[in-house]
């Protein structure tokens, strides 16, 4: 069984802006090197089509994890993310993103609604985390769904930070 969660957030950019960035290899480097205390780093990038595909391999130490997680585990977390940014099209894009924490049984999914003007970008966040743990997998989702809203705000924080420098 998995938790859906949603999570907004705003990006005070212009969404061409917001778009260009996700399309750049640089912006990712940025965000995997700064996303978490410990540097992660771009295994892949591509850019097509007016979009990209980006694979990611970050590190998420044990402080920004749920206690109840923590718990469970004895090192920080490696995690292989895999995101697609398609064209944007009349100022709106949908992205999709699948998340594998290795050695784990901990995944997470789902897509981000991007729409904006020429002042704001907001993303809209569908998650879907999975903890494939007989009994406790239900209580501990929440929980990892809770600290990924966390990532999510501050990754839209590293946004703003790296166009505001960048472009």
């Amino acid at each position: 069984m998995a938790t859906r969660t949603e999570n907004t957030i705003t990006i005070n950019q212009p969404v061409g802006k917001v778009h260009e960035a996700l399309t750049t290899e640089a912006y990712w480097a940025y965000i995997a090197e700064n996303l978490s205390p410990e540097a992660g780093e771009v295994n892949e990038f591509t850019a097509a089509d007016g979009g990209a595909n980006a694979t990611l391999f970050e590190v998420l130490p044990l402080e920004v994890l749920p206690e109840a997680v923590r718990a469970m585990i004895s090192q920080a977390l490696k995690v292989k993310r895999e995101i697609t940014v398609p064209a944007l099209t009349n100022n709106a894009a949908i992205i999709t993103y699948n998340a594998d924490v290795k050695g784990t049984p901990v995944d997470f999914k789902g897509t981000i609604a991007v729409n904006g003007d020429d002042s704001a970008t907001t993303f809209e966040y569908n998650n879907e985390v999975s903890v494939n743990i007989p009994f406790m997998g239900p209580a501990i989702e929440p929980k990892v769904a809770d600290a990924l809203g966390g990532l999510f705000e501050n990754e839209g924080a590293l946004t703003e930070k790296w166009i505001s420098e960048n472009l």
